[in-house]
């Protein structure tokens, strides 16, 4: 029977905070701004989703920038030159695929720089990096750590980029606000009702990261099989999907081009007869709306996740209860 999957959005608030104020190494800022041919963003799951925000943010001020998971890029090893940036996210710091990928990188093919992004200063990838950044989330529970993942990467690509990084605090601040909508449970509800059903998520920009992660969180609390899709390049596929036993949840921020694209697609699916939730500034007639913050990027992501959570949390209980005799 599935059990309920919980959020404690107070201990992910104050993990933000915690992250906002640790200190941060020095030799951590010269390794970035070495003569890179390219970036390289890796991990695996969530840890490897966190990184999308900053590779699309990376490529678009003309940088280099390569997002593959380390199973991938294990394979595609040759990838990584000597005058690489390599940035391998992992909480734990002992994921399997990380691990082999790091064996296999010998004098000749080590980068010219590991940066990890971890929970354990002890783990064998921070072992492996030249330097790190301490995601201090290790007291939340292991899904739900993608929040301070998010932050750290940000802070990463704008010392990169040499540009200010988003406020964390307001991040915080946004997601200590963000509660469960009423009409969210009934969708759940609904969901769990209906043998059916199946489940899309669906992210335009930066917040295709939060698709992949929700669909992830799913799988992982429900066994329901979800799916996370880039808003952008699968507009078709999903048109081609949508009908009554369709529940699609929509990211897409406060960004004009990416609402629109969210608000046609989701005008599409509820035509379609699919029950769809919108998260962000478009309201849509026949869908459940959840207007976004107007904060900076990160915390509009931020927001969607937890939206996205408080969600697979309902989900979960309404899954149990329906499977009670």
């Amino acid at each position: 029977m599935t059990s309920v999957f919980r959020i404690d959005v107070n201990a992910q608030v104050q993990a933000l905070r915690d992250l906002d104020q640790a200190p941060v190494s020095l030799g951590l800022y010269p390794l970035l701004h070495g003569p890179h041919d390219r970036i390289i963003l890796t991990g695996m799951g969530p840890s490897h989703f966190a990184g999308l925000p900053s590779w699309r943010r990376l490529v678009s001020r003309g940088k280099p920038t390569l997002w593959i998971d380390a199973a991938k890029l294990l394979d595609n090893y040759d990838l990584i030159t000597p005058d690489s940036l390599l940035i391998a996210t992992s909480r734990s710091g002992v994921r399997a695929e990380l691990i082999a990928l790091l064996k296999t990188l010998d004098e000749t093919t080590r980068p010219a720089a590991i940066v990890a992004i971890t929970d354990d200063l002890a783990s064998p990838l921070a072992a492996a990096a030249d330097s790190e950044i301490l995601l201090r989330s290790i007291s939340l529970r292991s899904s739900q750590g993608f929040l301070n993942a998010l932050a750290a990467h940000d802070y990463l690509a704008s010392m990169i980029l040499s540009e200010d990084n988003d406020d964390i605090s307001i991040t915080a601040s946004v997601v200590a606000e963000t509660t469960l909508p009423i009409r969210l449970r009934e969708v759940a509800a609904a969901f769990a009702a209906n043998p059916d059903s199946r489940l899309a998520y669906i992210g335009f920009g930066e917040h295709a990261a939060t698709s992949f992660y929700a669909a992830s969180l799913t799988t992982e609390a429900t066994g329901v099989t979800a799916e996370g899709y880039i808003g952008e390049q699968s507009g078709h596929v999903i048109r081609q999907k949508a009908d009554t036993h369709l529940t699609a949840l929509l990211f897409s921020g406060r960004d004009a081009a990416n609402s629109a694209h969210s608000q046609r697609l989701a005008s599409d699916l509820v035509s379609a007869g699919s029950t769809v939730v919108v998260v962000g500034p478009a309201d849509v007639a026949g869908s459940t709306y959840i207007l976004g913050p107007t904060s900076h990027v990160s915390a509009q992501l931020a927001h969607g996740v937890v939206v996205a959570e408080h969600f697979v949390s309902s989900l979960t209980a309404a899954l149990a209860a329906t499977a009670t005799p």
